[in-house]
């Protein structure tokens, strides 16, 4: 328990300290930015529109949640929103301190089990939303693509690389996820291949353990499968939220742009830019793609406006920033009113 706070706290600090270089960087690079120009920027904006972001903010809490409530209220273990928007925070804010978001979904199924869901229930549950979450940001970026293709065209070749890295890594999980589910041996005998390789590379300890992590990760693929084949009604429900919640964090930076007296004419060019910093950040190994996020906002919406540093910063500050924090602090209170009804043992 101690090792595992003492972990989260250093990737705490090192998202904290990448965010402050990034920051440092992004506005002393920018030629005509001032924080005193960023604060009049402030002022000039909508205050409505900017309420709009944050709403729009907390829709991709929320909506992680439903999903994550439809899968278990099928399997008969229903729970309240309230308990949904904490299981979202949980992966929301753990996705966002560890490389590639590797760290989400681990402690949600704590908090989930901890709850009253069962392991198996919340395993599948937390799969089924990966794998709709996958599916909607390539299917949202797809669309971007052929609306606005100029977007991406013009962008420079770092958030091109970013991108095209995103794509690929995705759409290799979902093609990992089909054949675990019609070829399972198959996936095995590759990926066991592929953790002998990095064991003698020793880039991965342990082939024991990892193999049975394997094994078990094809299993939870397979029973997921099995259940999207059979439950067209719950993978619609499910997809949907996932959908709705790429929609959301989306729809922040469109709001934002909106705000201050960006065109709505361009607004969907405003949807494409931050369609394509989640495509090209999602898999990338650095704490909440903290830099890499950053750039391809900042390659996207000089497109569009004058000052690009301004939209980039406030907009990542409600959508990433500003949600995390709440999601941190959400997730101590409850675990410090557990610990308080528990007469000072650690529940969680």
């Amino acid at each position: 328990m101690k090792s595992s706070v003492k972990n989260n706290l250093l990737w705490i600090l090192l998202l904290a300290a990448i965010s402050a270089i990034t920051v440092k960087v992004v506005t002393s690079c920018s030629k005509g930015f001032s924080w005193h120009r960023f604060e009049h920027f402030l002022d000039g904006a909508d205050p409505m529109w900017i309420v709009l972001a944050a709403l729009c903010a907390f829709g991709f809490v929320y909506f992680e949640g439903l999903g994550l409530q439809c899968t278990c209220r099928f399997f008969g273990h229903p729970f309240s929103a309230g308990k949904g928007i904490l299981f979202s925070a949980t992966d929301i804010f753990f996705s966002a301190i560890t490389p590639s978001a590797t760290g989400g979904q681990p402690a949600a199924l704590i908090f989930m089990m901890r709850h009253g869901t069962p392991a198996a229930v919340s395993a599948i549950a937390l799969l089924l939303n990966l794998v709709m979450y996958t599916v909607s940001i390539l299917l949202i970026s797809a669309v971007c693509c052929v609306v606005y293709p100029g977007i991406l065209l013009r962008m420079s070749i770092a958030p091109k690389i970013f991108i095209a890295f995103g794509v690929v890594v995705q759409v290799i999980f979902i093609f990992v996820f089909i054949m675990c589910i019609f070829n399972d041996a198959l996936i095995l005998s590759v990926c066991r291949w592929g953790l002998r390789l990095l064991c003698k590379l020793r880039i991965v300890k342990d082939y024991d353990e990892q193999y049975k992590k394997l094994l078990d990760m094809i299993k939870q693929y397979k029973e997921c499968g099995v259940l999207l084949r059979k439950e067209t009604g719950l993978l619609i429900k499910v997809f949907l939220c996932n959908m709705a919640q790429r929609l959301s964090v989306i729809l922040v930076s469109v709001c934002v742009f909106l705000a201050v007296g960006g065109a709505p004419a361009e607004a969907f060019k405003a949807f494409s830019v931050q369609t394509f910093a989640v495509l090209g950040s999602n898999a990338v190994p650095v704490p909440g793609a903290v830099g890499v996020a950053d750039y391809i906002l900042l390659s996207g919406f000089g497109q569009l406006v004058r000052d690009p540093v301004s939209i980039e910063l406030l907009s990542r500050g409600i959508s990433f920033y500003a949600t995390i924090l709440c999601c941190g602090v959400l997730m101590l209170a409850v675990l410090i009113i557990r610990k308080i009804k528990n007469g000072g043992k650690n529940d969680i």
